[in-house]
């Protein structure tokens, strides 16, 4: 029992290890970049996922589906602003759990719910250890 616990242990630090390396390794990709601005993009969809609602509050738990674009719209010494140009889908919400083409034919295809594009501008502001997101455009949870 001592011996099973003790290898629980160990596979449970080996795993934090890899999870806080897999942040690192995201944020060094250069996949969530824009411009200059190393894995900005990476605290503005972890901002917009914690903050974000949709379609007038009906998409409660949104995320990005993907970016088409992002800019810096505008920059000074101590903050970034960011235009987002995305689609989105929502965890709670997308049309999945009532669809059915029998009585919901629309429901399955082209009516979804929770699912669209829209674009929204996001403030940051420059850290030691990155960037934290400190505004942005749109609805948000209450």
């Amino acid at each position: 029992m001592g011996q099973m616990s003790c290898l629980r242990m160990v596979a449970l630090a080996l795993a934090c290890c890899l999870l806080a390396g897999c942040q690192d390794f995201w944020r060094s990709s250069g996949a969530w970049d824009v411009g200059p601005h190393r894995g900005l993009l990476l605290d503005i969809s972890n901002y917009y996922h914690r903050h974000a609602s949709e379609e007038g509050g009906r998409c409660k738990s949104p995320y990005f589906d993907g970016i088409i674009q992002a800019e810096v719209v505008d920059e000074a010494d101590d903050s970034v602003d960011v235009h987002v140009h995305y689609g989105y889908r929502d965890f709670l919400n997308d049309g999945d759990d009532d669809c059915d083409p029998k009585f919901r034919p629309l429901r399955c295809t082209i009516m979804r719910e929770c699912r669209g594009f829209a674009v929204r501008e996001f403030t940051a502001a420059k850290s030691e250890t990155g960037y934290d997101i400190i505004d942005m455009s749109g609805e948000r949870r209450r």
